[in-house]
């Protein structure tokens, strides 16, 4: 089959799995008070609305119950009460979830999402708002990649570091669909240690209740661009809906002075320092 026809058939097949997902897993919350004052003024695709993509990512993201949770959860719950709006949450694929904001069939995106020049080319990005670095994790983890050097390392695919740590460690690296998978073959010790975010990384090890595990934050590398730059995440949004990442960025700001990031990072697990990138 041409190189052609499988782009269009891959792309068709990502069309068909985002509307399923989002005509099948979608949420809302409850009604918002008629004398709801607005603070921020939110355009968005439907009316009083503020439509949510994300995977289930905890603890980044979660949705049970029609309950927001997670570090961006209790953002944008706390972002939607503020603005007067209710939420409808979907919850995708991660591959999903940036092509919904994309084409606009969610007005953001949860999940803890880094900023990067090529998902700007198709949605708009706001300012960062958490801290989010990446970890070794191991009994007695190492700071620097080069201590690594020929060892097996598991990470899990789409991180901004995977194509570099490939091209670094070839075949000694193992690429992994979910950090559950790769925590599962660190503790049976088929992996000598373990590359995610620090969000990932803590949650699962306070989820173990064991202090077998421990993490540390990975030094910058020559080889590993993503060990280089800022580690930090923002929130996507429509890249035509310019209001919206006004009212984002706004929220960020006001959410930073008044001390209400730091008590979304802390109340998921996250030190301090998080909520001041």
């Amino acid at each position: 089959m041409p190189n052609s026809q499988i782009r269009l058939f891959a792309a068709i097949g990502m069309g068909l799995s985002i509307a399923l997902a989002l005509s099948s897993c979608a949420g809302a919350s409850a009604q918002v008070s008629a004398d709801c004052v607005p603070k921020f003024d939110v355009p968005t695709s439907a009316a009083k609305t503020l439509k949510i993509a994300a995977p289930d990512y905890p603890p980044m993201f979660t949705y049970q119950n029609n309950v927001l949770g997670g570090v961006d959860g209790a953002f944008y719950e706390q972002f939607a009460k503020d603005a007067c709006l209710t939420t409808e949450v979907t919850i995708l694929p991660s591959a999903g979830v940036i092509e919904a904001v994309k084409n606009g069939q969610a007005d953001v995106a949860g999940g803890g999402w880094f900023p990067t020049a090529e998902r700007a080319k198709v949605i708009g990005q706001t300012t960062p708002a958490f801290a989010n670095p990446a970890v070794f994790v191991a009994k007695d983890p190492a700071t620097s990649l080069d201590t690594y050097r020929g060892k097996t390392i598991g990470t899990v695919q789409g991180f901004l570091w995977v194509s570099d740590l490939k091209a670094w460690g070839g075949d000694n690296i193992k690429l992994y669909e979910s950090a559950d998978a790769v925590f599962s073959d660190l503790k049976n010790g088929r992996i000598d240690t373990a590359l995610l975010s620090v969000s990932s990384a803590s949650y699962r090890i306070a989820a173990m209740g064991t202090s077998e595990l421990k993490y540390a934050v990975v030094s910058p590398h020559p080889a590993i661009k993503a060990f280089n730059e800022p580690a930090v995440t923002n929130f996507p949004y429509v890249k035509s809906n310019a209001k919206l990442g006004d009212a984002l960025n706004a929220a960020i700001k006001a959410y930073r002075a008044d001390g209400t990031l730091e008590r979304i990072v802390t109340t998921n697990g996250f030190k301090p320092e998080a909520a001041k990138p």
